[in-house]
């Protein structure tokens, strides 16, 4: 067999598989995926799968899919000459039962050369750089089990000390045993037994039937382990599966006799060291969730735990190629002239969101509002009023991520179809009544394109608590004056930026700072490419020039 082919019907040793196989192709479909494969190691056979959104997989493989999906399936013979596995051991005497890492660190760190991410889990708290979990089900590395099951029958994959590979059924909630009496070696406790003796048995509920990034292990008819990932979440790319259809592709293509699912989401990762270099350089094949758009792969989340397997290399291997993503549309028109984003004179324009609405905010109470005020402006009638109310709780803080649309870059056009460019300057007024603790105001940026954007921070600038109206504003094409928030580079490169939020603190930073309430007003957000904003700033009336020159005179003559 070549490095690098196209799969049709390789690698059944079942005729019942076979037969089933034929049934399942009389459905009728319009497109069909096609399966790359590749033999990075002995024993072991990279599938992937590829059903394309643009119609390049039209009739060119074995079988369909209903949606844009890519798939990565390991398949393992533990027999084979190298093969071995490890379940990521627990974290001793820290905290929770884990110690969280990213997929390829602990590849990396064990020197294997295959490995997916492993169970559900729950926050334990951190120290340092450190993070803690403690997992969902049964969870066993080389005969040490250090976690146990969540509910009775509960599907447990366990591979042996020598290399037999069953799926057992946990005895009872809370227990460290199985109702086969199996020795737990390195072991692994899913949510959901997806197939069992060859029959599809995925539940019928809201998790089997959500699209979804996922992660199962599967054993076929001949021993073989199977190790599959689905990519999800990423628009006209990979949209993920339901754990059912996950079941029949396995059962139908990949002669399966029991799979269990374990966790997915942002978590679902598959890893390989496969340079052959003697150096410990993990790459990550799949594209996780995290970060990700329809045309970028994202990238690696620190999870609970992985599932590692050993492996000789290949001499004659050819790694496979990264699927193709669709290609990104150019850049937003840019605009042109001075424009002012929200005057709130007749609605609060982008704004309508609640303050305690993001998850980045910090000890906002729900009970804080945003609205209307006919009291004061900084031109017109009307200004947006932020009442801040804490939530006084410890850690003292308060930062609230005020968010405009709906931060997706989308929501946030100017004229309907218009963006900033990375030159010019932004910003907006702020009035503040004296008396105040110290509050700050920042500015997140979405910048990229509508379907591919990262978050840049404005250095904070302290409000001036005068009574008086004060523009606040930063320079896109100064460097120096922005910082990642999520995902970013430190910089607005473009080609387009976008409002995604006003930042206020009681700290020049991200946290800390006092637990501060009070009320700040909000008027003219605004952008121009040409320029500073000093121009909205208002010309003192004659009046107020007439007066101060009066002052000075008088101030002059008792001087003198």
């Amino acid at each position: 067999m070549l490095p690098t082919t196209r799969w049709v019907l390789a690698g059944f040793s079942h005729w019942r598989a076979l037969v089933t196989c034929l049934v399942f192709l009389t459905a009728t479909f319009t497109n069909a995926a096609i399966i790359n494969t590749a033999q990075p190691f002995i024993g072991v056979t990279h599938y992937q799968i590829i059903e394309a959104e643009d119609g390049s997989t039209l009739n060119a493989g074995l079988f369909n899919l209903p949606r844009p999906v890519v798939i990565n399936i390991m398949e393992i013979d533990p027999d084979a000459e190298g093969v071995s596995f490890l379940m990521q051991p627990d974290n001793g005497i820290k905290p929770g039962e884990v110690t969280r890492t990213t997929t390829s660190d602990f590849v990396d760190s064990v020197n294997a050369q295959i490995g997916i991410n492993g169970d559900f889990y729950s926050d334990a708290g951190s120290s340092g750089s450190e993070n803690y979990a403690n997992l969902t089900h049964t969870n066993a590395s080389n005969g040490i089990i250090y976690s146990a099951s969540f509910v009775n029958n509960e599907p447990i994959f366990n591979i042996s000390q020598n290399n037999n590979p069953r799926i057992v059924t946990a005895n009872g909630a809370d227990s460290y045993t199985n109702n086969q009496g199996v020795t737990l070696y390195n072991a692994i406790g899913g949510n959901q037994r997806i197939v069992k003796g060859g029959v599809n048995t995925a539940p019928n509920d809201s998790y089997t039937n959500a699209l979804n990034p996922h992660t199962a292990i599967g054993i076929t008819y001949d021993g073989h382990v199977l190790l599959m990932t689905v990519d999800g979440r990423q628009t006209n790319y990979s949209e993920g599966m339901r754990t059912s259809e996950m079941a029949d592709l396995l059962i139908n293509y990949f002669n399966t006799r029991q799979a269990i699912n374990i966790d997915g989401g942002g978590s679902t990762t598959m890893v390989m060291d496969d340079s052959n270099d003697g150096l410990a350089n993990t790459r990550v094949i799949n594209s996780p969730s995290d970060g990700s758009s329809t045309y970028e792969p994202g990238y690696e989340r620190l999870v609970a735990n992985n599932f590692a397997v050993f492996a000789t290399p290949n001499p004659d291997y050819v790694p496979l190629a990264q699927p193709a993503r669709p290609e990104p549309p150019g850049a937003q028109p840019f605009i042109t002239d001075l424009a002012v984003f929200d005057d709130f004179e007749a609605t609060k324009g982008h704004f309508t969101n609640t303050p305690s609405f993001s998850a980045s905010s910090h000890n906002v109470a729900a009970s804080s509002t945003a609205a209307l005020d006919s009291e004061f402006a900084q031109d017109g009638q009307m200004s947006l009023r932020l009442d801040i109310d804490n939530t006084n709780e410890t850690p003292e803080s308060m930062q609230l991520r005020l968010v405009s649309g709906t931060s997706h870059p989308l929501t946030n056009l100017y004229d309907e179809d218009k963006a900033m460019s990375s030159e010019g300057y932004v910003g907006l007024f702020l009035r503040l009544e004296p008396g105040n603790d110290p509050l700050y105001i920042s500015m997140l940026l979405d910048d990229g394109i509508v379907t591919n954007h990262r978050q840049e921070r404005a250095v904070f600038q302290e409000v001036i608590a005068d009574g008086k109206w004060h523009l606040y504003q930063w320079d896109l094409s100064d460097s120096s004056q922005w910082q990642n928030y999520n995902g970013g580079n430190d910089v607005i490169d473009g080609p387009n930026a976008f409002i995604d939020s006003l930042y206020f603190s009681s700290a020049p930073a991200t946290s800390g700072g006092s637990n501060w309430s009070g009320t700040v007003w909000i008027d003219t957000i605004a952008y121009n490419p040409d320029g500073d904003l000093s121009s909205l700033v208002p010309e003192p009336s004659s009046m107020m020039l007439m007066l101060t020159g009066i002052i000075g005179l008088n101030i002059r003559r008792k001087l003198s």
